[in-house]
């Protein structure tokens, strides 16, 4: 039937940004918009919807996350740090792992996870140790992983697992692991699939549940990067059972790309469509790490460089040039598009660098927008670079809220604190970019993310580059157009125009009349997909 949408405010966000009256919907796509008379004349039966008052705008897409990861971290112990979680300090993590384990029936040879823990938080900040979890359990192997998903702590038990004990054990490329039970990078993501987790089954439904979680914040298109084999089947099961609520597109691991991304590019997959809400759509890659845990690649070295380490240090690279080429290579000549994991200016040079060289090598010219996931700490010199190659960037804002004290203070230092995720020189450089959350690293609330973007006030009320704010409009644009650009899906979502697909987020109030403090305090009252609602408050 058809529906129209009216006393409403409708950001349109489209190029001449008009506030039509009413907006028609018709068989999941936006069929007109314009007066509440024009559109009772377009469909003189369709349903009335008033949408009493709220603001109406397009449904919000994700600039980078994983749906996969989220939907685990709902079966794990929750060590985040207030607000997020309990974690305040080491013997909050110990604590939480314990009553987890009291609470919680594992399988054979299943391992008690926790995930979310932030030593930036703790006295001294130091991390756990393997020791502090062997008073969890010395039987049963034991894992906490970091906030930022790229270290984690495991007990004694899981370093024997791991393979991580006697004198000459092997450490995968791009990883270090340290003897009080730390794994960093590769040393962890590299062993992921020898860690046992919960069933299958519950991470299928919990997949369901984590889709419902997004879409509470008005988001109808999410991502899950980096997708490996068993993650895939792990989607694709729960798309087939209708557990997924909003569109979502893949990422994949590269060793996954030669099955799954076939066809003649990027557009094609995106014209093709979705497939229960689940689409392939490229390859995504890991340079270097989390700058919070001190991975990140930079080219000038922390402004208070981890214990042990020498004062030179600037965290390190987690691949080989060699490899990073012949992925970047594989992807061009295939015409895939690629999201790179970049933190530091380090490892965006290696991304600009390489992706120049591959697209002279190859005489390419195709509009394949490769993005720079998470940016942080990009050079003005880097932006001119990525623009000239068409390259997009998604900006995790949410740092500077969470952990722009420690960046100041401890990471980077004041200077270049002051410019992480500089969205208005991404602007000034026209750079087209994108907010996102890394959920689960953070909630993938984006009006946390707008409100960040356009405050960018730490939690201790410090203001982080001022000069890289941006206004209210520019950050619901990169939530929202721009998001749909980066996924090649321009010419169907992103905007409230006939055509498009009848996506949508209401809001209780309009973010471009309140003061700019209160924007993460606005609360979606519905989340709307292809015309049905898929979250009511």
């Amino acid at each position: 039937m058809d529906k129209i949408l009216y006393h409403g405010t409708f950001l349109t966000m489209a190029e001449n940004r008009p506030e039509p009256e009413a907006v028609l919907i018709r068989d999941g796509v936006i069929g007109g918009t314009g007066t509440l008379e024009e559109m009772r004349k377009l469909a003189p039966d369709g349903m009335l919807r008033d949408m009493e008052g709220h603001t109406v705008l397009p449904g919000f897409i994700d600039g980078h996350s994983h749906l996969s990861a989220v939907a685990y971290q709902l079966l794990v112990a929750n060590l985040k740090p207030s607000p997020l979680g309990p974690c305040n300090c080491v013997e909050d993590v110990v604590r939480e792992l314990k009553g987890f384990l009291e609470t919680h029936s594992l399988r054979p040879g299943q391992w008690l996870m926790g995930m979310g823990y932030d030593n930036s938080v703790f006295p001294e900040g130091a991390h756990p140790t393997k020791e502090d979890l062997d008073r969890v359990s010395t039987e049963i192997p034991v894992a906490a992983a970091h906030i930022s998903g790229h270290l984690c702590v495991v007990n004694t038990k899981g370093m024997e697992l791991l393979g991580y004990t006697g004198e000459h054990f092997k450490v995968p490329q791009g990883g270090v692991v340290e003897s009080a039970g730390l794994l960093k990078e590769q040393a962890f993501l590299g062993k992921n699939g020898e860690m046992q987790g919960p069933a299958p089954e519950e991470v299928v439904k919990a997949v369901g549940d984590a889709s419902k979680l997004y879409a509470s914040y008005g988001l109808t298109t999410v991502h899950d990067g980096k997708v490996p084999e068993g993650q895939y089947q792990l989607l694709k099961g729960a798309a087939a059972m209708g557990l997924l609520k909003n569109d979502v597109v893949m990422y994949l691991a590269p060793e996954l790309a030669d099955q799954l991304l076939t066809g003649p590019g990027p557009e094609a997959l995106a014209a093709k469509g979705y497939e229960h809400h689940l689409r392939p759509a490229g390859v995504k890659l890991f340079l270097d790490g989390s700058p919070q845990g001190k991975t990140a690649w930079l080219s000038e070295p922390y402004y208070v460089v981890p214990d042990g380490e020498q004062p030179d240090y600037r965290g390190f690279p987690v691949q080989s040039e060699a490899y990073v080429m012949d992925v970047m290579r594989t992807c061009v000549k295939n015409r895939w598009q690629i999201n790179v994991h970049a933190n530091g200016d380090e490892a965006i040079e290696q991304m600009i660098r390489c992706y120049q060289s591959v697209l002279e090598e190859t005489g390419s010219d195709r509009d394949l927008r490769p993005v720079v996931i998470h940016c942080q700490t990009v050079r003005e010199d880097q932006l001119a670079r990525m623009k000239e190659i068409g390259m997009v960037a998604s900006f995790f804002l949410d740092h500077v809220y969470y952990w722009g004290d420690y960046h100041y203070e401890s990471v980077l230092g004041p200077e270049r604190a002051e410019r992480i995720s500089p969205a208005r020189s991404a602007l000034k450089h026209g750079v087209s970019f994108t907010l996102h959350q890394d959920s689960p690293v953070a909630p993938p609330d984006v009006m946390g993310a707008v409100h960040n973007a356009v405050n960018r006030k730490t939690e201790k009320g410090r203001v982080l580059g001022q000069e890289q704010t941006i206004t209210v409009m520019e950050a619901l644009k990169a939530v929202t157009l721009n998001g749909a650009y980066q996924i090649f899906e321009e010419d169907k979502k992103g905007s409230i125009e006939v055509g498009k697909t009848a996506d949508f987020a209401v809001l209780e109030r309009n973010p471009l009349t309140v003061p700019k403090e209160e924007i993460r305090e606005i609360k979606v009252l519905e989340t709307i997909k292809s015309g049905e609602t898929i979250f009511r408050r």
